[in-house]
C-alpha cells in the first residue's frame, strides 16, 4: 500500500510551544522505527525549551533561525539537518518577523545511546564541585523560636551541604539572617504586649542561640536591625531602581480597617486564596505559593478584629514583573529546581506575572527613601533580595555600600539557596527579576533546594498557632547529633513528612542505639581482641571482600550524589547510611568465621581491615550530617591528628595504626520523660 501524508495546515495541532502535524507513525502504520511530524514557528516566536529521550534530526525547509542545544548556538537555513542527542536541550526560534520557519522533524528511540548519555550527565553532575559556592537559608521570621519544621528545612539542609563542599575543598561561605521587618513581628507584638524591636531582638536571639545548639553554624547569620550594612544596602537598591525607572507608582485600592484604624497586608489580613482557594494570608499563599495583592483575596477579614475591611484608594509603588518574562524564561532553562518548583514558574508564565507591591503604608519597617512615599515601608520581601548582597557583604567584611558581594554572585561562582516551597514564588521569581532591574550582570542562584511543609501529628509546624516542637528544648534533652540525623532521615524533601515522638524514639534506637553501635563495638572488639588494637594489614582477598569493597565505593558515590545540590537528600543519605552498617554487620557476622581457622589468617587479615575501612566511611559519610559523631568516630580509629577529607577513592586506614582502647562513639539511650515532655 503506498502510503503519502500531504503537508496540511488543518492538522498543525500545537506541541512544544509551536505547531506540529503528526506523520508517522500513525493509526494506519505504526511499525516505522522512528517518529516523524511537520513543525512551523511563526515569525518572531520559537519552540519551548525542551528535551527528550529519543534522537532527533531537524531538517530546515523554510526560513531562518537559530537553534541552541545546551550551551552552543547557530544559526540556521534551508537545507540545514541538525542532530540533537538524547536529552539535549534545545530551542529554535524563527528570527524572521514575516515569514514562517518549516522544519521536518525525525526522531527515534536509541536505548544504548540513551544510557551513555545518562552515564555521561551522572558523571558531570559528580565532577560539577566548582571553586567558590555561596549559600543561602532564607532568613526566618523571629516571632518565635525555632521549631523543628524550621530545622528540618532551609538551616540544617544548607548546613550538610556547607560542610559536605568543605570536605571536598570548596571555598563555601554559608548565609542567613532574621527575617526583623515582617509583618508577623508586630502582630506577635500585638499579641504579647511587646514593641516590634523587642520581639525581633527577643527571639532573634534565641533562634542563633537554637542553631548553636543544633551545630548549625553559619558564617553570618544577618541581623538587619543591628547590621551596619543591611538598612543602608537595602535602600541605594530601592533608590537605584527608583530612579531609573525600575518601579511604577499606581492609585489603586487598598484593603483598610476602620476599626483597628491601619491598612491591611501580608500578616495583617487572612481570606483566601485567588488563585486555589486555599486559606492564605495577604500577599502570598502557603499552599500553592502564589502571590495576591490582598485586595484580591475572597472573603479578607482583618487579623485582629475579624471585621470585613473596607477598601481605600492610595498610590503605592510596584514592580512590574511581566517586564522581564523573557529574561525570566531564559533563566529557568539552567536553574536547578524540582519539579514542584518548576510547575509553579510555568504556571506564574502562562498566567501572566503580576505587579507586586514593594511599598505598603505601616510603621514597621525601612522607611522608603523617597519623598513622594515617606509615609510608607518597603515590602520585607522586597528587602530580601538586596539583604542577601547585604549580608555577603557582610560575611566578606567590605564596606556597606562596597561591592565584595560580587566575588560570589558572578559567573564564576555557584549560589545555591535554600528554602520552602512556601517561599519558593520570592527566590525564584521575585529575587531574579530584581537583580536583573538592579544590575543584568549579576547571576542569580544556579540552584534551589527546597523543602516541603514538616507536620507535626497531622498539622503543619506553626508559630503563629503554637502548635510546634521548638528545637532548643528538646536539644537540652537529645544531642545535636541525634536530632540532625532524625530530621535528614524524616526530611519532607519531595512531599510532606510527618514528625511523631514514638517514629522519632523508634528510628534512633532501632538504627543509631542498636544497629550503628552495636556494629561499631563489634567491629572494635574484633581489633582489640585479635590484633591488639592494631589494624590488621590486608591478606588474600575473597569474592565477598571484593564484592564488599564494590560496595563502600558504591555507596560512598550514591551518598556524594544525595548531597550534591542537583539531588540534594539528606532523607537518601541517611538511608543508604543506615544500609551501610546493615551490610557491615551481616560481613562482620559471616567473616568471623575465618577466625576460626589456622589456614584462613590472611583473609581474616583483610576481613578486618575492610571492617575498619567501612567504619571509616561510615565516618566520613555521615560528618555532614552527624559532625560530633563523625569525629568521634574518627578520632576512635587512630586519625586524632588527621582532619576528615572527603575520600572518592577509598584507602585502608594504615596497617599498625593504634585503635582507641575503648570506644567513646556511643549513643545514649533516650530520656524516658522524652514523651512526657513534648506530648
Amino acid at each position: 500500500m503506498l502510503a503519502i501524508q500531504k503537508l496540511d495546515p488543518t492538522k498543525f495541532v500545537p506541541a512544544f510551544g509551536i505547531l506540529c502535524q503528526y506523520l508517522y507513525p500513525n493509526k494506519d502504520i505504526t511499525t516505522t522505527p522512528f517518529g516523524s511530524m511537520w513543525c512551523l514557528i511563526e515569525p518572531g516566536k520559537s519552540s519551548a525549551a525542551h528535551n527528550h529521550h529519543e534522537g532527533e534530526i531537524f531538517i530546515i525547509v523554510q526560513g531562518n533561525g537559530v537553534i541552541n542545544v545546551n550551551d552552543e548556538s547557530s544559526a540556521v537555513e534551508p537545507g540545514d539537518v541538525i542532530y540533537l542527542p538524547p536529552l539535549s536541550t534545545h530551542v529554535l526560534q524563527n528570527i524572521s518577523s514575516t515569514d514562517i520557519l518549516r522544519f521536518l522533524s525525525v526522531y527515534w528511540e536509541d536505548m544504548p545511546l540513551l544510557q551513555e548519555q545518562i552515564i555521561q550527565q551522572s558523571a558531570r553532575e559528580r565532577a560539577m564541585l566548582p571553586e567558590r559556592v555561596l549559600v543561602t537559608a532564607t532568613p526566618p521570621t523571629p516571632n518565635g523560636d525555632l521549631h523543628l519544621g524550621h530545622l528540618s528545612g532551609p538551616y540544617l539542609g544548607a548546613d550538610i551541604y556547607t560542610r559536605y563542599l568543605r570536605l571536598r575543598g570548596v571555598d563555601v561561605c554559608y548565609i542567613s539572617g532574621v527575617d526583623d521587618h515582617q509583618s508577623y513581628v508586630e502582630l506577635k507584638g500585638q499579641q504579647v504586649s511587646l514593641t516590634p524591636q523587642q520581639v525581633a531582638d527577643q527571639f532573634g536571639d534565641a533562634m542563633v542561640q537554637t542553631l548553636e545548639a543544633a551545630t548549625i553554624i553559619p558564617d553570618l547569620v544577618a541581623r538587619p536591625r543591628a547590621s551596619r550594612h543591611h538598612i543602608p544596602f537595602v535602600q541605594h537598591f530601592f533608590t537605584t531602581l527608583y530612579t531609573n525607572d525600575k518601579l511604577v507608582a499606581k492609585d489603586v485600592d487598598q484593603l483598610y480597617c476602620a476599626t483597628c484604624s491601619m491598612y491591611l497586608f501580608e500578616a495583617h489580613v487572612v481570606g483566601r486564596c485567588p488563585h486555589c482557594n486555599a486559606g492564605a494570608a495577604g500577599n502570598a499563599c502557603e499552599d500553592c505559593g502564589r502571590p495576591n495583592d490582598c485586595i484580591d483575596l475572597v472573603d479578607p477579614r482583618c487579623r485582629y478584629c475579624g471585621g470585613t475591611p473596607e477598601r481605600r484608594s492610595t498610590r503605592r509603588l510596584y514592580f512590574p514583573l511581566s517586564q522581564y518574562r523573557t529574561e525570566l524564561e531564559e533563566y529557568y532553562q539552567h536553574v536547578s529546581m524540582n519539579a514542584h518548583m518548576r510547575i509553579l514558574c510555568d504556571k506564574m508564565l502562562t498566567d501572566g506575572l503580576p505587579d507586586i507591591a514593594v511599598t505598603h503604608y505601616s510603621s514597621w519597617g525601612i522607611p522608603v527613601p523617597a519623598p513622594a512615599f515617606a509615609d510608607q515601608r518597603l515590602y520585607v520581601w522586597f528587602e530580601m533580595a538586596p539583604g542577601y548582597l547585604a549580608a555577603t557583604q557582610e560575611a566578606l567584611g567590605g564596606s556597606p555600600l562596597g561591592d565584595d558581594w560580587r566575588l560570589f554572585w558572578n559567573d564564576a561562582s555557584r549560589t545555591v539557596q535554600f528554602f520552602g516551597f512556601d517561599n519558593g514564588y520570592f527566590h525564584a521569581v521575585l529575587f531574579p527579576a530584581l537583580f536583573m532591574a538592579y544590575d543584568p550582570s549579576i547571576k542569580p542562584a544556579s540552584c534551589f533546594a527546597t523543602n516541603e511543609f514538616y507536620r507535626l501529628d497531622g498539622a503543619k509546624f506553626s508559630t503563629s498557632r503554637m502548635h510546634a516542637i521548638w528545637g532548643r528544648p528538646l536539644l537540652d534533652m537529645v544531642p545535636a547529633d541525634i536530632v540532625r540525623f532524625y530530621l535528614s532521615y524524616d526530611r519532607p524533601e519531595t512531599q510532606q513528612t510527618n514528625f511523631t515522638l514514638a517514629d522519632f524514639q523508634s528510628v534512633v534506637e532501632r538504627e543509631l542505639v542498636g544497629s550503628w553501635q552495636g556494629w561499631l563495638h563489634e567491629m572494635h572488639q574484633t581489633v582489640r581482641e585479635e590484633f591488639g588494637g592494631k589494624v590488621p594489614e590486608a591478606g588474600g582477598w575473597s569474592d565477598d571482600h571484593r564484592r564488599f569493597y564494590q560496595y563502600l565505593k558504591w555507596t560512598t558515590d550514591e551518598i556524594a550524589a544525595a548531597y550534591q545540590d542537583v539531588a540534594f537528600s539528606p532523607q537518601r543519605a541517611t538511608r543508604l547510611l543506615c544500609e551501610l552498617v546493615r551490610t557491615a554487620r551481616r560481613f562482620n557476622r559471616a567473616e568471623r568465621h575465618l577466625r576460626d581457622s589456622s589456614t584462613q589468617h590472611a583473609r581474616r587479615r583483610t576481613a578486618v581491615a575492610l571492617e575498619v575501612l567501612a567504619a571509616k566511611t561510615l565516618a566520613l559519610l555521615a560528618s555532614p550530617i552527624m559532625p560530633t559523631f563523625a569525629q568521634t568516630l574518627w578520632a576512635d580509629l587512630g586519625y586524632q591528628a588527621v582532619p576528615l577529607v572527603w575520600e572518592d577513592t577509598l584507602s585502608f586506614v594504615p596497617s599498625g595504626q593504634q585503635v582507641a582502647e575503648a570506644m567513646v562513639t556511643a549513643f545514649p539511650d533516650l530520656d524516658p520523660a522524652l514523651l512526657e515532655r513534648f506530648a
